[in-house]
């Protein structure tokens, strides 16, 4: 099955597009604190949790939201939840990674990047890429946080068997 493409090529994708461009620009100008196989797993639990809140509550009997033009999936559907979405985490685990935050500064942590989150989904739903139609953007700070400290403890837990090696220099 081949993905439509976009109905009209509007602000949506065109948000999509910018905000993928400047989060990949920044993934590859950081420096990485991340192993391979660590960047994978994460990238890979957070594109399961989008796809698994869109098949859940964005579609029939709660319908709380839909991504981009309408609710069925698209080309940029695809590019938003497994090229785009993905990088939030990525920036998230790997400022932990550098901060290593413990006790309440842990908590500001997550509330922090949870902060983050919400500011990048506001301005996502000014573009129409998600329409809310009974989803609150409170909700989606609730669910940031515990999704962030899942990724966190999933960091952990990968980076103990597959720990980073920063390349050597000479």
């Amino acid at each position: 099955m081949i993905l439509p493409l976009p109905e009209k090529f509007d602000e949506n994708e065109l948000f999509i597009i910018f905000s993928t461009v400047i989060t990949w620009a920044l993934m590859f100008i950081l420096p990485r604190r991340l192993s391979a196989v660590t960047i994978t797993v994460i990238w890979t639990f957070n594109v399961f949790l989008a796809l698994l809140a869109d098949i859940t509550i964005g579609v029939k009997p709660y319908e709380l939201y839909f991504t981009i033009d309408h609710k069925t999936h698209e080309l940029f559907d695809v590019l938003l939840h497994f090229v785009t979405y993905p990088t939030l985490s990525y920036f998230v685990v790997s400022c932990y990674q550098y901060y290593k935050p413990k006790g309440l500064k842990h908590l500001f942590f997550l509330i922090f990047w949870a902060g983050v989150a919400i500011v990048i989904e506001w301005i996502s739903v000014k573009f129409n890429v998600f329409t809310y139609t009974g989803w609150k953007l409170y909700l989606s700070f609730i669910v940031y946080l515990v999704v962030f400290a899942a990724t966190i403890w999933l960091t952990k837990f990968t980076e103990k068997k597959h720990p980073y090696k920063r390349p050597s220099t000479g």
